[in-house]
């Protein structure tokens, strides 16, 4: 008994006209793959009734193996799971602060929820000698792609680009520039300003 066999014994189905009652395909596929399974193991049971179509019944049992997958990708994008999340070393800036935090995805306009996480970076471009003081730190946004192998940041509010594409390679983000910001595992609490525990996005 296997998936192979079910999907033979879909092929098999008398196809009835009428319309699948008003519940998901993934539902719909597994109540006919648990017929199916008694189908298989039972050969002298009768045939499965159904109302599916073959292509439904098909595409909800895709739908059901692809949902976990799908579910996955989405949350290895956010938060500590996102490889963009941490502090970095910027050579052009050397021992400043950069540091990146995704967060969760917006609310479009469509009242529908973005593909494409944000995420908060926040910097300091000089005396970075001691810690920094809060007034000097800058905050920019950015979008990571859906992918999640690269994000675009806007630059904007420091005269730059306001999209400025990175791309995730190896250990660090490399920019268009060929200026590349390398990850530091374990973070870089020195750098960040005395009166604050952890560097928030607000």
């Amino acid at each position: 008994f296997s998936v192979a066999s079910l999907l033979r014994a879909c092929s098999r189905l008398e196809i009835h006209p009428a319309q699948v009652a008003p519940r998901s395909h993934a539902a719909h596929a597994v109540s006919m793959i648990a017929a199916l399974a008694v189908n298989a193991l039972l050969p002298g049971a009768p045939p499965p009734q159904t109302t599916a179509t073959r292509r439904g019944l098909l595409g909800g049992f895709a739908a059901l193996v692809a949902a976990p997958a799908a579910s996955h990708a989405v949350s290895a994008r956010t938060g500590l799971s996102s490889v963009f999340t941490g502090e970095y070393d910027d050579p052009q800036h050397p021992g400043c602060l950069r540091s990146i935090k995704v967060g969760g995805a917006p609310m479009l306009p469509s009242g529908r929820r973005s593909r494409n996480p944000q995420a908060a970076i926040a910097g300091v471009d000089s005396a970075c000698d001691a810690r920094p003081e809060v007034s000097t730190v800058w905050k920019l946004t950015g979008s990571v792609a859906e992918s999640g192998e690269s994000i675009a940041i806007d630059f904007s509010p420091k005269g730059g680009p306001k999209d400025l594409l990175g791309v995730w390679e190896g250990d660090g983000i490399k920019f268009p520039d060929g200026n590349k910001w390398t990850k530091v595992p374990n973070g870089t609490p020195s750098r960040r300003p005395a009166s604050l525990a952890t560097l928030n996005s607000d």
